[in-house]
Protein backbone atom coordinates (compact mmCIF):
# COMPACT_ATOMS: atom_id res chain seq x y z
CA UNK A 1 0.00 0.00 0.00
CA UNK A 2 1.48 3.35 -1.03
CA UNK A 3 1.39 6.12 1.51
CA UNK A 4 0.27 9.58 0.49
CA UNK A 5 3.85 10.77 0.74
CA UNK A 6 5.08 7.90 -1.42
CA UNK A 7 2.33 8.52 -3.91
CA UNK A 8 2.99 12.23 -4.07
CA UNK A 9 6.72 11.69 -4.55
CA UNK A 10 5.96 9.90 -7.82
CA UNK A 11 4.22 12.96 -9.18
CA UNK A 12 6.23 15.08 -11.56
CA UNK A 13 4.37 18.22 -10.50
CA UNK A 14 6.67 19.80 -7.90
CA UNK A 15 3.85 22.11 -6.75
CA UNK A 16 2.18 19.22 -4.98
CA UNK A 17 2.27 19.67 -1.20
CA UNK A 18 4.85 17.74 0.76
CA UNK A 19 2.53 15.51 2.79
CA UNK A 20 3.45 13.04 5.53
CA UNK A 21 2.98 9.28 5.09
CA UNK A 22 -0.46 7.88 5.81
CA UNK A 23 -3.69 6.68 4.24
CA UNK A 24 -6.48 8.62 2.58
CA UNK A 25 -9.76 7.91 0.84
CA UNK A 26 -10.68 4.27 0.24
CA UNK A 27 -7.38 3.06 1.64
CA UNK A 28 -8.32 4.59 4.99
CA UNK A 29 -11.56 2.61 5.31
CA UNK A 30 -9.99 -0.35 7.19
CA UNK A 31 -8.78 2.12 9.81
CA UNK A 32 -12.22 3.65 10.37
CA UNK A 33 -13.61 0.71 12.34
CA UNK A 34 -10.45 0.72 14.47
CA UNK A 35 -10.99 4.41 15.22
CA UNK A 36 -14.60 3.75 16.26
CA UNK A 37 -13.95 0.65 18.37
CA UNK A 38 -10.54 1.45 19.84
CA UNK A 39 -9.55 5.13 19.43
CA UNK A 40 -6.31 4.85 21.40
CA UNK A 41 -5.38 1.69 19.50
CA UNK A 42 -6.04 3.57 16.25
CA UNK A 43 -3.51 6.27 17.14
CA UNK A 44 -1.01 3.63 18.24
CA UNK A 45 -1.47 1.80 14.93
CA UNK A 46 -0.93 4.99 12.92
CA UNK A 47 2.22 5.69 14.93
CA UNK A 48 3.58 2.18 14.40
CA UNK A 49 2.93 2.15 10.65
CA UNK A 50 3.72 5.71 9.65
CA UNK A 51 5.80 7.28 12.42
CA UNK A 52 5.35 10.37 14.59
CA UNK A 53 3.69 12.32 11.78
CA UNK A 54 0.91 10.71 9.75
CA UNK A 55 -1.98 11.69 7.50
CA UNK A 56 -5.38 10.06 7.72
CA UNK A 57 -8.62 10.99 6.06
CA UNK A 58 -11.94 9.99 4.57
CA UNK A 59 -13.53 11.97 1.74
CA UNK A 60 -12.06 15.48 1.83
CA UNK A 61 -11.42 15.67 5.59
CA UNK A 62 -7.67 15.26 6.24
CA UNK A 63 -6.29 14.62 9.72
CA UNK A 64 -2.65 15.44 10.38
CA UNK A 65 -1.61 13.28 13.38
CA UNK A 66 1.45 14.60 15.23
CA UNK A 67 3.37 13.29 18.24
CA UNK A 68 6.76 15.01 18.09
CA UNK A 69 7.02 17.45 21.02
CA UNK A 70 8.48 20.22 18.83
CA UNK A 71 5.58 19.80 16.38
CA UNK A 72 3.08 19.92 19.22
CA UNK A 73 4.77 23.10 20.44
CA UNK A 74 4.38 24.61 16.97
CA UNK A 75 0.62 23.98 16.94
CA UNK A 76 -0.23 24.76 20.57
CA UNK A 77 2.19 27.60 21.27
CA UNK A 78 4.40 29.08 18.53
CA UNK A 79 1.64 29.42 15.91
CA UNK A 80 -1.38 28.88 18.13
CA UNK A 81 -3.33 31.74 16.53
CA UNK A 82 -3.48 29.67 13.34
CA UNK A 83 -5.21 26.74 15.03
CA UNK A 84 -8.78 26.77 16.27
CA UNK A 85 -10.74 24.03 18.01
CA UNK A 86 -11.83 21.41 15.46
CA UNK A 87 -14.50 18.77 14.81
CA UNK A 88 -14.05 17.18 18.22
CA UNK A 89 -14.90 20.43 20.00
CA UNK A 90 -17.82 21.26 17.72
CA UNK A 91 -19.48 18.04 18.89
CA UNK A 92 -18.45 18.75 22.47
CA UNK A 93 -20.05 22.17 22.09
CA UNK A 94 -23.45 20.52 22.42
CA UNK A 95 -22.54 19.78 26.02
CA UNK A 96 -20.53 22.89 26.90
CA UNK A 97 -22.08 25.48 24.59
CA UNK A 98 -19.85 28.48 23.89
CA UNK A 99 -18.00 28.39 27.17
CA UNK A 100 -14.32 29.04 27.69
CA UNK A 101 -13.23 25.62 26.38
CA UNK A 102 -14.95 26.04 23.01
CA UNK A 103 -14.79 29.77 22.30
CA UNK A 104 -12.18 31.42 20.05
CA UNK A 105 -10.51 34.73 19.23
CA UNK A 106 -11.27 37.98 21.03
CA UNK A 107 -14.33 36.52 22.71
CA UNK A 108 -12.21 33.76 24.26
CA UNK A 109 -9.59 36.31 25.43
CA UNK A 110 -12.28 38.40 27.11
CA UNK A 111 -13.85 35.41 28.84
CA UNK A 112 -10.48 34.04 29.98
CA UNK A 113 -9.49 37.40 31.42
CA UNK A 114 -12.79 37.53 33.28
CA UNK A 115 -12.60 34.02 34.76
CA UNK A 116 -8.85 33.88 35.50
CA UNK A 117 -9.10 35.65 38.92
CA UNK A 118 -11.14 32.69 40.24
CA UNK A 119 -8.02 30.54 39.84
CA UNK A 120 -5.39 32.89 41.25
CA UNK A 121 -3.15 31.54 44.00
CA UNK A 122 -4.94 33.47 46.75
CA UNK A 123 -8.32 32.02 45.78
CA UNK A 124 -6.92 28.50 45.58
CA UNK A 125 -5.43 28.98 49.04
CA UNK A 126 -8.95 29.70 50.29
CA UNK A 127 -10.20 26.54 48.56
CA UNK A 128 -7.83 24.09 50.31
CA UNK A 129 -9.89 24.04 53.51
CA UNK A 130 -13.04 23.24 51.52
CA UNK A 131 -11.25 20.47 49.62
CA UNK A 132 -10.14 18.92 52.91
CA UNK A 133 -13.58 19.30 54.50
CA UNK A 134 -15.36 17.55 51.63
CA UNK A 135 -12.75 14.77 51.49
CA UNK A 136 -13.10 14.12 55.23
CA UNK A 137 -16.89 13.90 54.83
CA UNK A 138 -16.36 11.25 52.16
CA UNK A 139 -14.00 9.30 54.43
CA UNK A 140 -16.64 9.20 57.17
CA UNK A 141 -19.20 7.86 54.71
CA UNK A 142 -16.86 5.00 53.76
CA UNK A 143 -16.61 3.51 57.26
CA UNK A 144 -17.54 -0.16 57.19
CA UNK A 145 -18.06 -0.25 53.43
CA UNK A 146 -16.72 -2.82 51.00
CA UNK A 147 -16.87 -3.23 47.23
CA UNK A 148 -16.59 0.53 46.78
CA UNK A 149 -16.85 1.84 43.22
CA UNK A 150 -14.19 4.53 43.39
CA UNK A 151 -14.92 6.36 40.12
CA UNK A 152 -18.47 7.17 41.27
CA UNK A 153 -17.16 8.24 44.66
CA UNK A 154 -14.57 10.52 43.07
CA UNK A 155 -17.19 12.02 40.73
CA UNK A 156 -19.34 12.91 43.73
CA UNK A 157 -16.41 14.25 45.74
CA UNK A 158 -14.95 16.45 43.00
CA UNK A 159 -18.43 17.68 42.08
CA UNK A 160 -19.00 18.70 45.70
CA UNK A 161 -15.62 20.45 45.81
CA UNK A 162 -16.08 22.42 42.60
CA UNK A 163 -19.64 23.31 43.57
CA UNK A 164 -18.59 24.66 46.96
CA UNK A 165 -15.35 26.35 45.87
CA UNK A 166 -16.47 28.01 42.65
CA UNK A 167 -20.21 28.32 43.28
CA UNK A 168 -20.40 28.48 47.10
CA UNK A 169 -23.26 25.98 46.93
CA UNK A 170 -23.98 22.55 48.38
CA UNK A 171 -24.50 20.50 45.20
CA UNK A 172 -24.85 17.01 46.66
CA UNK A 173 -28.51 16.82 45.64
CA UNK A 174 -27.51 17.46 42.02
CA UNK A 175 -24.66 14.92 41.88
CA UNK A 176 -26.59 11.85 40.72
CA UNK A 177 -28.44 13.85 38.05
CA UNK A 178 -25.18 15.24 36.68
CA UNK A 179 -23.42 11.88 36.82
CA UNK A 180 -26.10 10.05 34.83
CA UNK A 181 -26.67 12.74 32.21
CA UNK A 182 -22.95 13.43 31.71
CA UNK A 183 -22.18 9.74 31.14
CA UNK A 184 -24.87 9.52 28.46
CA UNK A 185 -23.75 12.77 26.81
CA UNK A 186 -20.07 11.76 26.70
CA UNK A 187 -20.80 8.28 25.33
CA UNK A 188 -23.03 9.53 22.52
CA UNK A 189 -20.76 12.47 21.69
CA UNK A 190 -17.76 10.14 21.40
CA UNK A 191 -19.69 7.84 19.07
CA UNK A 192 -20.62 10.80 16.87
CA UNK A 193 -17.00 11.99 16.71
CA UNK A 194 -15.65 8.59 15.63
CA UNK A 195 -18.37 7.78 13.08
CA UNK A 196 -17.77 8.19 9.37
CA UNK A 197 -21.26 9.61 8.79
CA UNK A 198 -22.92 10.72 12.04
CA UNK A 199 -26.66 11.30 11.81
CA UNK A 200 -27.60 15.01 11.78
CA UNK A 201 -28.41 16.08 15.30
CA UNK A 202 -31.70 17.54 14.11
CA UNK A 203 -33.00 14.09 13.15
CA UNK A 204 -35.29 12.55 15.84
CA UNK A 205 -33.37 9.28 16.16
CA UNK A 206 -33.54 7.39 19.51
CA UNK A 207 -29.88 8.27 20.14
CA UNK A 208 -30.40 11.96 19.39
CA UNK A 209 -33.46 12.06 21.65
CA UNK A 210 -31.45 10.42 24.42
CA UNK A 211 -28.67 13.00 24.01
CA UNK A 212 -31.14 15.89 24.03
CA UNK A 213 -32.66 14.63 27.28
CA UNK A 214 -29.21 14.33 28.89
CA UNK A 215 -28.32 17.87 27.81
CA UNK A 216 -31.64 19.19 29.09
CA UNK A 217 -31.01 17.57 32.48
CA UNK A 218 -27.52 19.10 32.73
CA UNK A 219 -28.77 22.52 31.69
CA UNK A 220 -31.55 22.39 34.25
CA UNK A 221 -29.08 21.76 37.10
CA UNK A 222 -26.96 24.79 36.21
CA UNK A 223 -30.01 26.95 35.52
CA UNK A 224 -31.27 26.14 39.02
CA UNK A 225 -27.91 27.22 40.45
CA UNK A 226 -28.08 30.46 38.45
CA UNK A 227 -31.66 31.13 39.59
CA UNK A 228 -30.57 30.65 43.21
CA UNK A 229 -27.70 33.10 42.77
CA UNK A 230 -30.02 35.68 41.23
CA UNK A 231 -32.11 35.53 44.39
CA UNK A 232 -29.16 35.37 46.78
CA UNK A 233 -26.00 36.94 45.28
CA UNK A 234 -22.72 35.75 46.76
CA UNK A 235 -18.99 36.16 46.31
CA UNK A 236 -18.81 33.31 43.82
CA UNK A 237 -18.26 32.73 40.13
CA UNK A 238 -21.90 32.67 39.05
CA UNK A 239 -22.62 35.96 40.82
CA UNK A 240 -19.56 37.48 39.15
CA UNK A 241 -20.63 36.25 35.71
CA UNK A 242 -24.14 37.64 36.23
CA UNK A 243 -22.87 41.06 37.26
CA UNK A 244 -19.91 41.67 34.97
CA UNK A 245 -20.31 44.28 32.24
CA UNK A 246 -18.55 44.69 28.92
CA UNK A 247 -16.07 47.57 29.24
CA UNK A 248 -17.09 49.06 25.87
CA UNK A 249 -20.84 48.43 25.64
CA UNK A 250 -21.82 48.16 29.30
CA UNK A 251 -23.82 45.03 28.47
CA UNK A 252 -24.01 42.08 30.84
CA UNK A 253 -23.68 38.44 29.78
CA UNK A 254 -26.78 36.71 28.52
CA UNK A 255 -28.16 33.96 30.77
CA UNK A 256 -27.22 31.44 28.08
CA UNK A 257 -23.59 32.58 28.17
CA UNK A 258 -23.52 32.48 31.97
CA UNK A 259 -24.96 28.97 31.78
CA UNK A 260 -22.35 27.85 29.21
CA UNK A 261 -19.44 29.18 31.28
CA UNK A 262 -20.85 27.63 34.44
CA UNK A 263 -21.37 24.24 32.76
CA UNK A 264 -17.84 24.32 31.35
CA UNK A 265 -16.29 25.01 34.76
CA UNK A 266 -18.64 22.80 36.74
CA UNK A 267 -18.30 19.77 34.48
CA UNK A 268 -14.72 20.18 33.29
CA UNK A 269 -13.75 21.04 36.87
CA UNK A 270 -14.89 17.72 38.28
CA UNK A 271 -14.98 15.14 35.46
CA UNK A 272 -11.27 15.21 34.59
CA UNK A 273 -10.03 15.34 38.20
CA UNK A 274 -12.36 12.50 39.21
CA UNK A 275 -10.96 10.33 36.43
CA UNK A 276 -7.37 11.17 37.40
CA UNK A 277 -8.07 10.28 41.04
CA UNK A 278 -9.72 6.99 40.08
CA UNK A 279 -6.69 5.96 38.02
CA UNK A 280 -4.34 7.14 40.76
CA UNK A 281 -5.94 4.85 43.35
CA UNK A 282 -5.91 1.99 40.87
CA UNK A 283 -2.16 2.45 40.35
CA UNK A 284 -1.50 2.85 44.07
CA UNK A 285 -3.45 -0.32 44.85
CA UNK A 286 -1.11 -2.20 42.51
CA UNK A 287 1.97 -0.71 44.21
CA UNK A 288 1.56 -0.96 48.01
CA UNK A 289 5.10 0.30 48.59
CA UNK A 290 4.20 3.57 46.83
CA UNK A 291 0.93 3.76 48.78
CA UNK A 292 2.91 3.45 52.02
CA UNK A 293 5.25 6.29 50.98
CA UNK A 294 2.26 8.50 50.24
CA UNK A 295 0.69 7.61 53.60
CA UNK A 296 3.88 8.33 55.54
CA UNK A 297 4.32 11.66 53.80
CA UNK A 298 0.72 12.62 54.57
CA UNK A 299 1.11 11.69 58.25
CA UNK A 300 4.35 13.66 58.58
CA UNK A 301 3.18 16.75 56.67
CA UNK A 302 -0.51 17.01 57.54
CA UNK A 303 -0.81 15.39 60.95
CA UNK A 304 -4.35 15.84 62.26
CA UNK A 305 -4.76 19.55 61.57
CA UNK A 306 -6.59 21.40 58.83
CA UNK A 307 -4.17 21.70 55.89
CA UNK A 308 -3.23 24.90 54.10
CA UNK A 309 -1.79 25.64 50.68
CA UNK A 310 1.76 25.62 52.12
CA UNK A 311 1.19 21.98 53.16
CA UNK A 312 0.32 20.97 49.60
CA UNK A 313 3.73 22.19 48.45
CA UNK A 314 5.36 19.89 51.03
CA UNK A 315 3.56 16.81 49.69
CA UNK A 316 6.30 16.42 47.08
CA UNK A 317 6.11 12.66 46.61
CA UNK A 318 2.30 12.66 46.45
CA UNK A 319 2.51 15.33 43.75
CA UNK A 320 4.84 13.04 41.76
CA UNK A 321 2.20 10.31 42.05
CA UNK A 322 -0.32 12.76 40.57
CA UNK A 323 2.08 13.69 37.76
CA UNK A 324 2.78 10.04 36.95
CA UNK A 325 -0.93 9.20 36.94
CA UNK A 326 -1.59 12.06 34.51
CA UNK A 327 1.21 10.71 32.34
CA UNK A 328 -0.15 7.16 32.22
CA UNK A 329 -3.87 8.01 32.15
CA UNK A 330 -4.29 11.60 30.94
CA UNK A 331 -7.99 12.50 31.40
CA UNK A 332 -7.90 14.73 28.30
CA UNK A 333 -6.21 12.04 26.22
CA UNK A 334 -6.44 13.74 22.80
CA UNK A 335 -6.35 17.35 21.54
CA UNK A 336 -7.65 18.48 18.17
CA UNK A 337 -7.27 21.68 16.19
CA UNK A 338 -8.12 22.91 12.69
CA UNK A 339 -5.61 24.95 10.67
CA UNK A 340 -7.06 28.34 9.71
CA UNK A 341 -4.18 28.96 7.27
CA UNK A 342 -1.35 27.06 5.59
CA UNK A 343 1.56 26.02 7.80
CA UNK A 344 4.62 23.78 7.80
CA UNK A 345 4.89 21.39 10.75
CA UNK A 346 7.70 18.90 11.16
CA UNK A 347 8.91 19.58 7.64
CA UNK A 348 5.54 18.68 6.10
CA UNK A 349 3.00 21.00 4.53
CA UNK A 350 -0.16 21.43 6.55
CA UNK A 351 -2.76 23.07 4.27
CA UNK A 352 -5.53 25.33 5.48
CA UNK A 353 -8.54 23.35 6.69
CA UNK A 354 -6.50 20.35 7.84
CA UNK A 355 -7.51 18.86 11.17
CA UNK A 356 -4.65 18.25 13.61
CA UNK A 357 -4.83 15.41 16.15
CA UNK A 358 -2.47 15.21 19.11
CA UNK A 359 -2.82 11.93 21.01
CA UNK A 360 -1.52 12.83 24.47
CA UNK A 361 -1.84 9.22 25.61
CA UNK A 362 0.68 8.06 22.96
CA UNK A 363 3.11 10.93 23.57
CA UNK A 364 3.09 10.19 27.31
CA UNK A 365 4.03 6.56 26.62
CA UNK A 366 6.61 7.12 23.90
CA UNK A 367 9.82 5.22 24.83
CA UNK A 368 11.88 7.95 23.14
CA UNK A 369 10.96 10.31 25.98
CA UNK A 370 10.04 7.92 28.81
CA UNK A 371 12.10 5.03 30.15
CA UNK A 372 9.91 1.92 30.56
CA UNK A 373 6.85 4.01 29.70
CA UNK A 374 4.24 1.43 30.71
CA UNK A 375 5.59 1.14 34.27
CA UNK A 376 4.30 3.24 37.16
CA UNK A 377 7.31 5.19 38.43
CA UNK A 378 6.56 8.49 40.22
CA UNK A 379 10.27 9.15 40.72
CA UNK A 380 10.69 9.71 36.99
CA UNK A 381 9.54 13.25 37.82
CA UNK A 382 12.61 13.91 39.95
CA UNK A 383 14.45 16.96 38.65
CA UNK A 384 17.57 15.04 37.66
CA UNK A 385 15.52 12.55 35.59
CA UNK A 386 13.25 15.06 33.90
CA UNK A 387 15.62 17.95 33.17
CA UNK A 388 16.38 16.89 29.58
CA UNK A 389 12.85 15.78 28.70
CA UNK A 390 11.17 17.99 26.05
CA UNK A 391 8.53 20.21 27.62
CA UNK A 392 5.86 19.12 25.19
CA UNK A 393 6.47 15.42 25.86
CA UNK A 394 4.28 15.96 28.95
CA UNK A 395 1.07 17.90 28.35
CA UNK A 396 -1.75 16.62 30.57
CA UNK A 397 -3.31 20.10 30.56
CA UNK A 398 -2.47 21.01 26.97
CA UNK A 399 -0.05 23.85 26.31
CA UNK A 400 0.38 27.38 25.02
CA UNK A 401 -2.21 30.11 25.53
CA UNK A 402 -5.05 27.57 25.71
CA UNK A 403 -3.52 25.57 28.58
CA UNK A 404 -6.23 24.50 31.02
CA UNK A 405 -7.21 27.47 33.19
CA UNK A 406 -7.83 25.17 36.16
CA UNK A 407 -4.55 23.22 36.10
CA UNK A 408 -3.26 24.51 39.48
CA UNK A 409 -6.70 23.99 41.04
CA UNK A 410 -6.78 20.39 39.77
CA UNK A 411 -3.22 19.56 40.86
CA UNK A 412 -3.84 21.02 44.32
CA UNK A 413 -7.10 19.12 44.68
CA UNK A 414 -5.73 15.78 43.46
CA UNK A 415 -2.62 15.97 45.66
CA UNK A 416 -4.63 16.79 48.79
CA UNK A 417 -7.37 14.21 48.18
CA UNK A 418 -4.85 11.40 47.59
CA UNK A 419 -2.89 12.34 50.73
CA UNK A 420 -5.96 12.48 52.98
CA UNK A 421 -7.42 9.21 51.69
CA UNK A 422 -4.09 7.35 51.82
CA UNK A 423 -3.62 8.53 55.41
CA UNK A 424 -6.94 6.95 56.42
CA UNK A 425 -7.34 3.87 54.25
CA UNK A 426 -5.74 1.33 51.96
CA UNK A 427 -7.57 -0.03 48.90
CA UNK A 428 -7.57 -3.62 47.71
CA UNK A 429 -8.85 -4.22 44.19
CA UNK A 430 -11.94 -6.43 44.15
CA UNK A 431 -10.84 -9.73 42.53
CA UNK A 432 -11.86 -10.36 38.93
CA UNK A 433 -13.40 -6.91 38.49
CA UNK A 434 -12.32 -5.76 34.99
CA UNK A 435 -10.38 -2.49 34.82
CA UNK A 436 -10.57 -1.25 31.24
CA UNK A 437 -9.88 2.16 29.70
CA UNK A 438 -12.81 3.85 27.99
CA UNK A 439 -11.54 6.75 25.86
CA UNK A 440 -14.64 8.90 25.61
CA UNK A 441 -14.23 12.67 25.58
CA UNK A 442 -12.25 11.93 28.75
CA UNK A 443 -10.37 8.75 29.68
CA UNK A 444 -12.68 6.88 32.04
CA UNK A 445 -12.54 3.39 33.56
CA UNK A 446 -15.24 1.64 31.51
CA UNK A 447 -16.64 -0.58 34.27
CA UNK A 448 -15.53 1.63 37.12
CA UNK A 449 -12.90 0.45 39.62
CA UNK A 450 -14.03 -1.49 42.68
CA UNK A 451 -12.10 -1.65 45.94
CA UNK A 452 -12.42 -3.16 49.36
CA UNK A 453 -11.22 -0.57 51.85
CA UNK A 454 -9.01 -1.24 54.86
CA UNK A 455 -8.32 1.24 57.66
CA UNK A 456 -4.64 2.08 58.18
Amino acid sequence: MLSLHEASSKQSDKSKPNLPPGVFGLRALPYVSKLAKDPIGFFQLMHERFGKTALFGIRQIPFHIISQPEDVRRVLQENSQNYHKGIFYRELGRILGKGLLNSEGEFWKKQRKLIQPSFHRQRISEFVEIMAEETNKTLLNWKGQSNLEISKEMMRLTFAIVGKTLFRTEVESYASRIEASLKVALEITTKRITRLFPMPFSWPTPENRKLRKALKDMHSVVEELIAERKKNPSNDLISMLLEVKDEETGETMSETQVRDEAITLLLAGHETTANALSWAFYLLSQHPDVWEKVRNEAVNVLGDRTPGLEDIQKLAFTRKVVDETLRMYPPAWVIERTAMGDDVVGGYDLPRGTNVSICIFNIHRDPEFWEKPNEFDPDRFDEDRSADRPKYAYIPFGGGPRICIGNIFALTEATLVIALIAKAYKFELVPKHPVVMEPLVTLRPKHGIRFNIVST
